[in-house]
């Protein structure tokens, strides 16, 4: 957005009756056209503004984009979110995250989009973001940790989806499906992706990707038996933009912790509360091989702790894990 549309957002924002476009003219030292064409730039992206002869303009409704000037009304974070690229349009958030993280984008940095159209789950895996009603967020972090600590932060990220889904709705009983996934009520709701670029002993940036479907309608296909929104849960809708600064004050605050901590000590006992899979018979099928086993919960590193038959206890570090023999309900 303009530096010209964003001083008369706020203009609007903070007159609660009609301001005349002579006033906002004189106030930014423009023409009274110039104001009119930067009224026009905000109805075009989505805003809301009423005009009425000899009165002005009144902001009658913001939008619920999640971009820079909309979420930025309500963050309150150091460095998290600092820096918002929004696009309408993007392949993935991801990809475009790690071409800004190459080029020098700071720590903190954050990529939003209203629509991706080839948005990318783990292993490759498809994930479907129509327009005007998911949340899809990455966001750039510079660790200064190695490659093995950095493998610590999917569990950072997914902890602070929870939280943020939680302040949301507090209602719904939400799961978190080892290693990266949101469930409720046996659909995933929420995913994480997280991409590194490291040399052997130091991390250049990790990209930290985040969909959560919020608004949408499922089709009428096979996605409806393995994935959740919270409309479809709930019958309400829901402001992209608050789940978006939910989702970033609890990611710094959480990872802020794990900085001083040193490991994942602090958030163990919490994960291991909300996990889908703990005490639960579970397969794993890692690169090489499938195991089966008890899930004990996830260990300082992350780890999946799994019981074998024999006694046993296997550390999987990756890998996709399902219930054995079971629904994946909570």
């Amino acid at each position: 957005m303009s530096g010209m549309s964003a001083r008369i957002l706020k203009m609007l924002r903070n007159n609660r009756d009609y301001i005349s476009g002579e006033d906002i003219s004189a106030e930014l030292g423009v023409s009274r056209s110039a104001v009119w064409k930067s009224i026009g730039k905000l109805r075009d992206k989505g805003y809301i503004i009423d005009a009425v002869s000899n009165r002005g303009y009144r902001l009658s409704e913001g939008i619920d984009l999640p971009i820079s000037d909309e979420i930025h009304r309500y963050l309150e974070t150091e460095c998290f979110g600092s820096e918002i690229v929004y696009m309408d349009s993007v392949d993935s958030t991801n990809n475009l995250a790690m071409t800004l993280a190459a080029r020098g984008a700071v720590h903190g940095t954050v990529v939003t989009a209203d629509q991706q159209t080839d948005g990318r789950g783990r292993l490759g895996r498809e994930w479907i973001s129509p327009p005007g009603t998911n949340l899809y967020l990455s966001i750039i972090l510079r660790p200064e940790v190695s490659p093995a600590g950095a493998s610590q932060i999917p569990v950072l990220s997914v902890m602070a989806s929870i939280k943020a889904l939680e302040r949301t709705v507090s209602d719904l009983p939400f799961r978190i499906k080892w290693p990266n996934d949101i469930y409720c009520r046996g659909r995933k709701v929420s995913g994480t992706l997280c991409e590194m670029k490291a040399e052997i002993d130091r991390v250049n940036h990790v990209v930290v990707g985040t969909g959560i479907n919020i608004n949408m309608k499922l089709p009428d296909d096979s996605i409806k038996d393995k994935a959740t929104s919270l409309l479809v849960e709930t019958g309400n809708e829901y402001s992209r933009v608050r789940l978006a600064v939910f989702l970033l004050e609890e990611f710094e605050r959480v990872y802020k912790r794990w900085l001083i901590e040193g490991n994942l000590e602090f958030i163990i006992d919490e994960w291991n509360s909300f996990s889908l899979l703990k005490d639960k018979q579970i397969e794993v099928r890692t690169a090489n091989r499938t195991v089966r086993g008890k899930a004990l919960g996830i260990d300082l590193n992350g780890a999946l702790k799994l019981e074998l038959p024999d006694g046993s206890v296997r550390f999987v570090y990756a890998g996709t894990a399902t219930l054995h023999g079971a629904s994946q309900g909570s």
